[in-house]
């Protein structure tokens, strides 16, 4: 259990948005942003699209080949990914949040990693809950799991996911994710 240097306990029970809702408020704002820049909303269609016709055979390849290249730190997957105009534009939005924001990814309209500000661990994050429950209710909902600690924020975070609508016909784009710094989230 974290502490306050007070000594008392920090809850990590953040596990509904209405524990936070300005957590909620600043997912919708992030997905607000990312889906009225003309030049990212145009690089989400084109991502989702590439990935249309991808082979569940191709995308476990292209999970194995992450996690290899994750671990150097480099390759041509990981590159092609942490060096994308999305991840770029991703750390723009983080930028003035990020005493709060750990950092965001974003997936696909199939949950495959299409831009990111910090390196995950994985390539497919469609079969976990940030991907699975915001596809499966209504657009506009967060979701937001527990708190857990994260080695690279050295702090507990909260991550919360939303998706990603195309405002020209309603189509699933994908998945907004971000892991908000607890400590920060207590001091607001």
């Amino acid at each position: 259990m974290p502490w306050h240097e007070g000594g008392e306990p920090v809850s990590v029970a953040v596990g509904r948005v209405e524990d936070s809702p300005q957590i909620a408020t600043m997912m919708r704002s992030l997905a607000a942003e990312l889906l009225a820049d003309p030049v990212m909303l145009s690089a989400l269609r084109q991502a989702s699209r590439d990935n249309d016709n991808v082979t569940i055979d191709i995308i476990i390849q292209r999970d194995i080949a992450w996690r290899l290249q994750a671990k150097r730190g480099r390759g041509p997957l990981v590159e092609s990914v942490m060096g994308a105009p999305l991840s770029q534009h991703l750390a723009l939005l983080r930028f003035p949040r990020q005493a709060v924001l750990a950092d965001l990814m974003l997936t696909d309209d199939r949950g495959l990693l299409v831009g990111a500000t910090r390196m995950p661990s994985d390539y497919d994050q469609s079969d976990e809950a940030k991907y699975i429950i915001p596809t499966t209710t209504e657009p506009g909902m967060v979701h937001v799991e527990n708190a857990a600690y994260d080695e690279s924020a050295d702090d507990y975070v909260v991550m919360a996911s939303i998706l990603l609508v195309d405002p020209a016909d309603t189509r699933a784009l994908g998945v907004l994710c971000a892991n908000f710094t607890l400590s920060a989230l207590q001091r607001r």
